[in-house]
């Protein structure tokens, strides 16, 4: 089980995974949060169909089409760095580059909100 889950906030204050979900239709934000909630109570454990590891300590959610990446930070926390409507087989290399990118600026400076699990449901 994780302590907390995080969104990456860029350093202009904006939330894009947040902003991805919210632009969703209520059914699909209703899977991806789901699929947080089992993030949070599953932790390192989550495993397919659910997540999938994609190298340099990036992860996926898998709800469907849509992708919410993530990595673990300070071994009992998640944050989630990015987001996108999958639309071939593969990853495309420019979005997994982008979410280490953004790992590395978070565990730089921590531009991290806190992802409110109340407030959602």
């Amino acid at each position: 089980m994780l302590k907390n889950i995080f969104y990456f906030v860029n350093e202009r204050g904006q939330n894009p995974v947040k902003e991805f979900i919210d632009s969703l239709p209520v059914k699909e934000q209703a899977k991806i949060f789901a699929y947080i909630m089992e993030l949070e109570h599953q932790g390192h454990n989550l495993r397919r169909p659910l997540s999938d590891y994609l190298g340099h300590g990036i992860y996926e959610l898998r709800p469907k089409r849509d992708r919410i990446f993530y990595f673990f930070f300070l071994k009992d926390y998640a944050v989630l760095v990015h987001a996108i409507k999958k639309k071939s087989k593969k990853i495309p290399k420019a979005d997994l580059e982008f979410c280490i990118k953004r790992k590395n600026e978070v565990m730089s400076s921590r531009n991290i909100k806190k992802l409110d699990m109340e407030a959602v449901l």
